[in-house]
């Protein structure tokens, strides 16, 4: 009869092996996911950034790139616990996004609310050069 570890199991249902390398499973997690979105007067970037806290964000616009960052460190350790696994460490995203020639990326503002960013970055208006589109029916 061959006996198996609880967590060996549990491994195994959960598609990890201790032989895989660092992980196996899921998503890597060193981009934030975005949306990013372009109005007449606006361009905005949403950006999910959970469980950071806002002075770990630093949000940039340098030319036409907007670049997002985020770094944190997991809780201090414990030696009052034994830990049988411990993924929850340093942890540090990036994104950037290109912004559009007509950014002005000096009036840009963001916000943070329940784990998304919001980068909001004003748009001039379409150059007045090319006129006034006709409709023509």
């Amino acid at each position: 009869m061959k006996t198996t570890n609880l967590f060996d199991e549990i491994e195994q249902f959960l598609g990890r092996s201790r032989f895989a390398g660092e992980r196996a499973w899921g998503r890597d997690l060193r981009t934030a996911d975005i949306d990013v979105a372009e109005y007449d007067d606006e361009f905005v970037v949403m950006t999910d950034l959970p469980g950071f806290d806002r002075e770990e964000i630093d949000v940039r616009a340098r030319g036409d790139r907007l670049t997002i960052a985020a770094e944190r460190d997991a809780e201090r350790e414990d030696p009052d616990r034994r830990y049988l696994r411990r993924e929850r460490r340093h942890e540090s995203v990036t994104r950037s996004v290109n912004l559009p020639p007509t950014a002005r990326s000096e009036d840009a503002t963001a916000t943070y609310r329940h784990g998304v960013l919001t980068a909001t970055i004003p748009l001039d208006a379409p150059n007045a050069d090319e006129g006034h589109r006709i409709d023509v029916n």
